[in-house]
């Protein structure tokens, strides 16, 4: 069942929006060659605590992060490691912020030292920048009348169109009280968009981009049960917002 907010409520979201935008921002900034994955993990926890929250993903039974790193083939849910960022990596930071009650969901992905990346750079940048056009895409999409089919299929058109591939295992969805609710937004038309849930006001939804550079297939890494990974293992990217419906707009509560 979709749980639907009232306006009080969404300003509250609004809250914890807010705050998981700057701190992710910040981890963005901080994340450069040579930095570890556990470093930018533990400036993340550090920076949501400051702001009187709670790190979203350590209330996930058996998840003890506050982010995900997802680093090149990796599609979600990576693990901070260790591991230094070099030039050329391709890194998703993933985070939730729970606020008064209520969560914010919102990740970004981003190219390592672009200018020194080599002549592969260029494509990268292509591929990180259709995920950004496929979200703006589907954030407009959310309107009260529409589908979530037409959001799906917003993010559909824009990544195939230019020649990548949606993930068909894992999906967008409502945020609220609880990190993950109803409805699931699928980054592909999944049957007849009419028979997918209409959007209405109060609905309050990750809207979540996740596409590869190769192909769709994902499978897990090892036996963490967390870490998913491209089959093919070319890149992976996710970019995704919170966003709320209301009956003038949208309203994106994460914005960077």
């Amino acid at each position: 069942m979709v749980s639907l907010k009232t306006p009080f409520e969404i300003v509250k979201m609004r809250n914890a929006g807010k705050v998981a935008a700057q701190v992710l921002k910040e981890v963005l900034h901080k994340a450069v060659s040579g930095v570890s994955l556990l470093e930018l993990d533990t400036l993340a926890d550090r920076l949501i605590v400051q702001n009187g929250a709670l790190p979203s993903f350590k209330m996930e039974k058996g998840y003890h992060w506050t982010t995900c790193m997802c680093l090149n083939n990796v599609v979600v849910h990576g693990i901070p490691t260790e591991e230094k960022l070099k030039k050329g990596d391709i890194l998703c930071i993933d985070l939730g912020v729970y606020l008064d009650g209520w969560h914010a969901d919102t990740s970004w992905t981003i190219l390592i030292d672009p200018k020194n990346s080599g002549i592969k750079a260029n494509e990268k940048v292509k591929f990180l920048k259709t995920g950004e056009l496929a979200l703006k895409s589907a954030i407009d999409k959310c309107q009260v009348g529409n589908y979530i089919g037409d959001i799906s299929q917003a993010m559909q058109e824009v990544v195939e169109s230019s020649g990548y591939s949606c993930v068909r295992q894992l999906v967008g969805h409502g945020v609220g009280r609880s990190l993950h609710e109803d409805p699931e937004i699928p980054c592909f038309v999944r049957g007849e968009i009419k028979n997918t849930p209409k959007i209405t006001e109060g609905m309050v939804l990750a809207v979540e981009v996740i596409y590869n550079m190769g192909k769709s297939p994902v499978v897990y890494k090892n036996d963490d049960g967390w870490t998913i990974v491209t089959r093919d293992g070319l890149p992976s990217a996710v970019f995704e917002h919170t966003v709320a419906i209301t009956a003038e707009s949208n309203q994106v509560l994460t914005s960077l």
